[in-house]
């Protein structure tokens, strides 16, 4: 017998054992408990029946765990030549360890009625389960992980695996877009109207009086809809004419459909073309459609081969991938945070 066997087969032991003494244990907990409330015991000041109750419920829980504990380490001794059982002896373990621990978290609601029980239950029903679950891990080779974990990746993984460096061009794509999208935006108000304003994810919250900038210069709408202009679009990027005409009513139709949900979803107006020639709801207007077919053409003509350059050019894909996780977390948080404090946008 090798040496990971025989682990397996002293944690096994071990389980049953200790399996056997939290039941023990438990039962007398019981015992203890019901004399309390049959009226025998004397010292009844020292309980609250509220309290007697939780404290039931938790040696339940303990006598759950012990029982299934006995019984896990009883299945591992009969079937400890199975290998094929080695992913049922893990799990089995795991959920011993996890009644255990739920049974610590409710005695943190109890009184002290069996507090001196504590340690005992915590190396009976954690510590020795976490031996037994990693003796039953150590059973399979490096190999044979290897090959379930592979097996075990859902559709979602194995689609993100086989395409991670094209799923972040486009996260790439989406926050630069976003950024310049920002800033065309932010230039057109300030020519139009000769001040600078806090738009899209930047804003100005006020401490005191006191104005602080924060937040990121990018605009979603542009984000999501430039990715979706360049990569879903490159197909026509030879035929201008059609290319303006589907990014005219696709993008139309996006920018309608963001407003519509911002407003219902978060109670959020993120911009109003009522006063804007041929609108409809305010929600989208025939200019901002007639911008949207021309940016269509200059991003996937222009912009496209561009961010495919810049992308491509920086060597450290690891570092450039963690700067987009965090970039993306923070405008999650942007959108969270914003109702909820004094922000001021223009």
């Amino acid at each position: 017998m090798n040496k990971r066997l025989k682990f397996f087969k002293v944690t096994s032991t071990l389980m049953i054992i200790a399996g056997g003494l939290a039941v023990f244990a438990c039962v007398m907990a019981a015992l203890a408990v019901m004399i309390y409330l049959s009226g025998d015991f004397t010292g009844s000041d020292i309980v609250s029946s509220d309290v007697t109750v939780f404290a039931m419920i938790g040696v339940a829980i303990s006598l759950c765990s012990g029982i299934f504990q006995f019984f896990t380490g009883f299945y591992s001794k009969k079937n400890i030549n199975n290998p094929e059982k080695i992913n049922t002896f893990i799990h089995l373990g795991s959920i011993v360890a996890f009644l255990a621990i739920v049974s610590q978290i409710w005695d943190v609601f109890n009184s002290n009625l069996h507090a001196q029980l504590n340690d005992f239950v915590v190396l009976l029903g954690i510590v020795i389960p976490a031996f037994y679950i990693i003796s039953a891990i150590q059973l399979k080779s490096k190999e044979e992980i290897r090959h379930e974990r592979i097996a075990e990746l859902s559709a979602f993984e194995n689609f993100f695996v086989r395409n991670k460096e094209r799923i972040f061009e486009i996260l790439f794509t989406l926050i630069i877009c976003g950024m310049i999208g920002w800033l065309i935006e932010t230039t057109e108000v300030f020519i139009r109207y000769g001040r600078l304003t806090a738009r899209g994810m930047l804003f100005i919250s006020r401490i005191d009086g006191f104005p602080i900038v924060w937040g990121l210069p990018f605009i979603l709408m542009y984000g999501v809809g430039g990715s979706i202009l360049i990569w879903a679009f490159k197909p026509l990027a030879k035929e201008p004419i059609r290319l303006f005409l589907v990014g005219t009513f696709v993008l139309t139709l996006f920018e309608y459909a963001t407003s519509l949900f911002c407003e219902t979803a978060f109670n959020m107006k993120l911009w109003d073309y009522s006063h804007m020639f041929m609108n409809f709801q305010g929600r989208i207007c025939l200019s901002s459609s007639l911008a949207w077919g021309v940016l269509s053409v200059i991003s996937v003509k222009f912009l496209a081969p561009l961010f495919d350059k810049l992308y491509n050019k920086i060597m450290n894909k690891r570092t450039l991938h963690i700067i987009i996780i965090v970039l993306l977390v923070f405008i999650i948080v942007c959108y969270i945070l914003r109702p909820y404090l004094n922000v001021e946008q223009y």
